[in-house]
């Protein structure tokens, strides 16, 4: 790992934990409270012409420069672990650790082989010209249709591509999930105790979820959205889980904590020599070799000289007109 061979300032942070979010959000078409809601509700409206079928969604993010520095490159950056926990208001949820077939979601289809819903972590996407800064607490939900919210549980499809999740029902596909809730106080199938933490711990081994929690730490700014296809109505009925927000008076009182993001992280800041990327100081034999061995696609790699998501010619170009320097 290049990391091992840097001859340039290095830093870390090892288990930081951001204790509660700098944005937390009910992201539903009909919120009229968005930033002050004390809980989130997580369900489905699949079946629905007008709504999505991820109906309701719960977006958590954290300012990371209690963390580390932002502003580097995202190649800079890496990410080796990543944990968030949410505190559950509802006493009602059965624990639900794996992903369910879409067949169980139709009314002929076939039955659940395990009771409950999962909780699925996601990414978040953006439309309407907004980005996570700008979205906020109090950024406009967007047109009240299917693939209209401003702000969208997101996933990586096989292309590298971000995608929105909220109507994977409708269109046929399984969410690639950054991570599924999970809890040590209930077993599969028994109910999650009420205000206990359902943890996510997220897949930094995928490329795609690395480079995205590594251009949020280039950003200052790492945001998620919690999604569940749980019954739901619109005259608020059915069993569905309410994820405590940070405005929760129960958080004001001390009595449960608001989401918490927990990360080890290393940064090591490039050298400034364009092609040196395996950060010596130095153009030469081992960056030809680390460039040829990430050749492809290649998600906020340091071998993507040209940042373009691809180690191809053109950066092997670059590599090769600044060797020796």
């Amino acid at each position: 790992m290049f990391l091992a061979t840097l001859m340039l300032s290095v830093s870390s942070a090892t288990g930081t934990t951001v204790s509660a979010p700098l944005f937390d959000r009910w992201v539903y078409p009909f919120n009229v409270t968005p930033g002050t809601r004390g809980v989130a509700p997580t369900f489905s409206a699949y079946g629905e012409q007008v709504f999505d079928d991820r109906d309701g969604q719960a977006l958590l993010g954290w300012g990371t420069d209690s963390i580390v520095q932002s502003g580097w490159s995202p190649s800079s950056y890496e990410v080796t672990s990543c944990v968030v926990t949410v505190a559950l208001a509802s006493d009602d949820i059965i624990f639900d650790p794996t992903l369910d077939d879409p067949a169980t979601h139709e009314p002929d289809g076939q039955a659940d082989a395990d009771a409950g819903r999962p909780t699925l972590l996601s990414g978040v996407g953006f439309r309407g010209g907004y980005d996570g800064w700008s979205f906020g607490e109090d950024g406009p939900f967007g047109d009240i249709a299917r693939d209209s919210r401003n702000a969208f549980a997101a996933d990586f499809d096989q292309s590298g591509l971000l995608r929105d999740i909220s109507n994977s029902l409708a269109e046929g596909f399984v969410p690639n999930e950054f991570a599924i809730g999970q809890t040590d106080l209930a077993s599969p199938g028994e109910l999650i105790p009420q205000f206990s933490n359902l943890v996510f711990d997220v897949d930094v081994n995928d490329p795609d979820v690395q480079c995205y929690l590594r251009t949020g730490l280039a950003d200052g700014l790492i945001e998620f959205m919690v999604t569940s296809l749980h019954t739901g109505s619109q005259d608020g009925s059915g069993s569905y889980p309410d994820w405590i927000l940070k405005e929760n008076a129960l958080v004001d009182l001390g009595l449960v904590s608001a989401a918490t993001l927990t990360m080890d992280v290393t940064i090591a800041e490039p050298s400034g020599v364009l092609g040196d990327v395996d950060g010596d100081g130095f153009v030469g034999i081992e960056d030809l070799l680390m460039l040829l061995a990430d050749f492809g696609r290649c998600p906020c790699c340091v071998t993507d000289i040209d940042g373009n998501g691809f180690v191809e010619v053109d950066d092997l170009l670059s590599l090769i007109s600044n060797w020796g320097q």
